[in-house]
């Protein structure tokens, strides 16, 4: 797959453009018309790098870029050398998000806007997945072994003093936690971590989101 973090296999869309875009032309050559540049879309949910990945191919900044859903406003046209057309477009939701676990996952990849699902409930949620799925990762970054769901807040206070986030008084400064984990998710800081789960995809499609 491709890697837009490392700039891995970003080259081989390139190839594999070229590769696809001889076979259309041979073909129209031998009906007679005319040869064409290779036009693809770009489609997405929300903040995901897909403008990343559309400078990474042109190789200077293209598109608007930033670490929160909403930045690409409008369709738009990107060419990359003589022979590719992107367009780059909004990220795209589901109309509703009905079910709960969906809504914290997007939120979580902040793909959806942060009025919609306050922060400390999605930071919350990232370190139960963490610690239900990833303990290794939870225990690397922060030095906890586990989290206790009934007592969140001693969890909240050993990263708040790890990482600094504390006030004058000497009081956890808990907002700037959260935004820390948020932080340390959509930064990679984790580690290679996802929060699709088997069992939540077929809830979903019980819960008819399909």
């Amino acid at each position: 797959g491709v890697d837009l973090k490392n700039n891995k296999n970003i080259d081989k869309i390139i190839d594999k453009s070229k590769e696809i875009l001889n076979e259309l032309n041979e073909i129209k050559q031998n009906r007679g018309i005319n040869k064409k540049t290779l036009r693809a879309l770009i489609i997405g949910i929300p903040n995901v790098g897909k403008s990343t990945l559309i400078n990474r191919l042109v190789g200077k900044k293209a598109a608007a870029v930033g670490n929160k859903p909403g930045v690409t406003k409008n369709l738009g046209w990107i060419r990359i050398g003589g022979f590719l057309e992107l367009l780059d477009s909004p990220g795209i939701l589901w109309p509703k998000l009905d079910n709960k676990t969906v809504a914290l996952n997007l939120a979580s990849m902040a793909a959806i806007k942060e009025e919609i699902l306050p922060i400390d409930e999605v930071a919350i949620y990232i370190l139960n997945v963490l610690s239900k799925y990833y303990p290794v990762f939870l225990k690397e970054r922060y030095d906890i072994d586990a989290i206790d769901k009934d007592n969140i807040i001693d969890t909240l206070d050993i990263i708040g003093k790890k990482r600094g986030a504390i006030i004058k008084g000497g009081e956890i400064d808990y907002k700037k936690v959260y935004n820390l984990i948020m932080k340390d998710l959509t930064e990679g800081l984790l580690g290679p971590i996802t929060f699709d789960r088997f069992d939540s995809f077929n809830n979903t499609k019980e819960d008819g989101n399909d």
